[in-house]
């Protein structure tokens, strides 16, 4: 290779170098230049190629050569004004636009890198690789259009590159062109039928077509050709506990577990499920190893509300607490923490604090304003109490909410409200203690009744 270029240099000095001596000292200097070139001596090359140039070797080859050191060197204003030389020198000249719009690349000018780019493949259209950056650069500017006339005219010269069908129908998937990429993908498989990152994107535009057995059936042959593909136990077990097939998002799941992928998210999904099925145990051991690969205030969260199903009051308060340390603004561990406490008329100020806080960031939700109507009315303060539990009844249908009213038109003498609320609260739960309080709030209307009717 290296004859080759020495050869062409020495036809392209032939017409410009009228002294023989001259001519033999710019060569030598070039070929120093050659020799010099290298990752760690670029600088030594860089003089070297300077020097041809002070000696009159005035060639677009030459400022070329100078422009690549300077892209490694990432001195891309020296490379920009060494590939404009050579375009000075050679209009014509297709690696100085391809030289240019790298260096226009790497410092983030990308209409001007896609400018140069589009330069050099007018007059080398043959330039697969500067044609693949150009894609990557539309790509990355969301410019589909562009893309795909790219990649199109790259499948023209290469019909059975599978990577080539595959991004394009990437490109097609992201203008909602489902059918096209659909197509794109398939010709990816039939020309690489182990390419599974082909198989796992079926499986994701199926699912986005809501076709899902087709999607199920993509994703598992993703698996069977890698085992290791966690975005592929990932959304196949969502599916599957979507469809509430537990059984079979465990075995996914495990099998990954087992294949050494032990993600945060596999033991959180298996937690949850074990959760639903009362198995606190298991459910306590899939969370804890979440929480050991790293701490969040999600499972932090869903470990605090398993230890009050279990009656552990202080691990729950423990856990909430460590939610709420990791996100301050995780508005259900405030809630459930600051109602936790109104249950047990414990922390009535603090508890106030974190409900209204929670009714701070999530303003239209029924269960916080509920609460925080409940922490008025522990405070006392039935004004407020009446004014968010009201709020609350209009946006949940809850028997709670329901209760809540009862007992404030309760404390209010407002004995026929109360004992509507009451009737709405038991007819959603058969709750005997409802069932006697309504007995209660009757006895006392007929009580003040009566007492009216003696004065």
């Amino acid at each position: 290779m290296k004859k080759f270029l020495i050869f062409g240099l020495v036809i392209i000095f032939s017409g410009c170098i009228t002294s023989k001596v001259k001519k033999d000292i710019i060569l030598k200097t070039y070929i120093s230049g050659l020799l010099y070139e290298g990752e760690k001596e670029n600088i030594e090359a860089l003089k070297e190629f300077e020097k041809v140039i002070k000696e009159g070797g005035d060639d677009p080859y030459i400022y070329l050569k100078i422009g690549d050191i300077y892209l490694k060197e990432k001195n891309f204003k020296k490379a920009i004004e060494s590939f404009n030389k050579v375009i000075r020198i050679d209009p014509e000249n297709s690696e100085g636009y391809f030289g240019l719009g790298l260096a226009y690349l790497f410092n983030k000018k990308y209409k001007l890198a896609i400018d140069n780019l589009e330069k050099g493949l007018k007059l080398s259209p043959e330039k697969d690789s500067f044609r693949l950056i150009l894609c990557d650069i539309y790509l990355n500017l969301n410019n589909y259009k562009m893309a795909e006339t790219h990649y199109k005219f790259l499948i023209d010269q290469y019909p059975k590159n599978f990577l080539l069908h595959y991004n394009l129908g990437k490109i097609y998937e992201n203008q909602k062109k489902f059918n096209e990429a659909e197509k794109e993908y398939l010709e990816s498989i039939k020309y690489s039928p182990s390419f599974w990152q082909a198989y796992l994107s079926l499986g994701m535009l199926y699912q986005k077509k809501g076709e899902i057995e087709k999607a199920k059936e993509y994703y598992e042959k993703s698996l069977k050709i890698n085992n290791l593909n966690k975005v592929a136990y990932s959304l196949l077990s969502l599916i599957y506990y979507s469809e509430k097939n537990d059984e079979k998002v465990k075995e996914l799941l495990l099998t990954a577990i087992n294949n050494g992928l032990k993600e945060k998210e596999f033991y959180d999904i298996l937690g949850s499920i074990y959760f639903d099925e009362k198995n606190y145990g298991m459910a306590e051991t899939y969370f804890n190893e979440s929480i050991k690969i790293k701490d969040s205030s999600d499972t932090r969260f869903k470990i605090g509300i398993l230890y009050d199903k279990i009656g552990d009051f202080d691990k729950m308060e423990e856990n909430m607490k460590k939610a709420i340390e990791l996100d301050p603004n995780n508005s259900l561990a405030l809630n459930y923490l600051g109602y936790s406490y109104l249950l047990k008329d414990k922390n009535i100020n603090q508890a106030y604090e974190m409900i209204k806080k929670a009714c701070k960031i999530e303003p239209n939700n029924g269960a916080y304003l509920d609460s925080l109507g409940w922490a008025y009315y522990k405070m006392g303060d039935y004004k407020n109490a009446k004014k968010y539990l009201e709020k609350a009844v209009k946006l949940e249908e809850d028997p709670e909410i329901y209760e809540h009213l009862g007992y404030l038109y309760y404390q209010l003498k407002d004995y026929e409200r109360a004992i509507f609320y009451f009737i709405k609260a038991y007819e959603k739960t058969n709750k005997k203690e409802i069932k006697d309080v309504i007995e209660k709030v009757k006895n006392s209307m007929k009580n003040e009744t009566s007492g009216k009717n003696k004065r």
